[in-house]
């Protein structure tokens, strides 16, 4: 890997600022997987995805001498693709509120995940632990994504959630202790949920 490769979010972006357009193709390379995968969890629309994605570093381009520094592209991003992408939902169809916060569906979509464990598991079993997940709420479900896959920490998911700290704690919190629940007698699946769970999404992007 080369040295500009692996400089930190931080330089990239003070390079970016100060004219670098390389930079910001770094940083595009860097965050566009992970983008895109969390995108796709908020709609289907993988199209639609994209050219958010795109437009979004258009903006980037645009904006860049009104830019400030900053030491977390990652969580500029992920805020920046969701507020998007619910306003494009928003403009096909409603979207209900809870207290002021926009609620949007949140597909996690493990059963493939489950054949590639150490784990033998019957089609059963993996129809459990994909019906565990999904008896979760839309945000305690991409509240895990966002601790569990992608690495985000409780106060860049506070962020994206628009909610306190320990909120977003006690969120997370609470999916966890409602999986250990609905698998209360299947420890071994538990594990397994926790396993997927912790496994970053590597797919192609385009």
């Amino acid at each position: 890997m080369s040295a500009r490769l692996k400089d930190n979010d931080q330089t990239l972006w003070a390079r970016f600022l100060n004219g670098n357009d390389q930079a910001l193709s770094l940083i595009y390379l860097r965050h566009v997987n992970a983008l895109l995968d969390y995108g796709c969890k908020i709609t289907s629309n993988r199209d639609l995805v994209k050219d958010a994605i795109q437009d979004i570093f258009c903006t980037i381009i645009r904006n860049r001498q009104t830019l400030s520094a900053t030491d977390n592209i990652r969580l500029y991003l992920f805020k920046a693709l969701k507020r998007k992408l619910i306003r494009e939902i928003q403009k096909s169809h409603r979207i209900q509120q809870v207290e002021g916060e926009p609620v949007v569906s949140f597909n996690i979509s493990f059963l493939c995940s489950f054949d590639h464990t150490d784990f033998e598991l019957s089609r059963t079993q993996k129809q459990e632990l994909v019906d565990a997940i999904e008896a979760l709420t839309d945000r305690q479900k991409e509240a895990i994504y966002l601790r569990f896959t992608r690495g985000l920490d409780y106060r860049e998911i506070a962020v994206i959630l628009n909610l306190n700290y320990q909120s977003a704690r006690a969120l997370i919190h609470r999916a966890i202790s409602k999986l250990r629940v609905i698998l209360a007698d299947k420890a071994e699946l538990f594990s397994q949920v926790l396993w997927v769970l912790f496994q970053s999404n590597r797919k192609p992007v385009f």
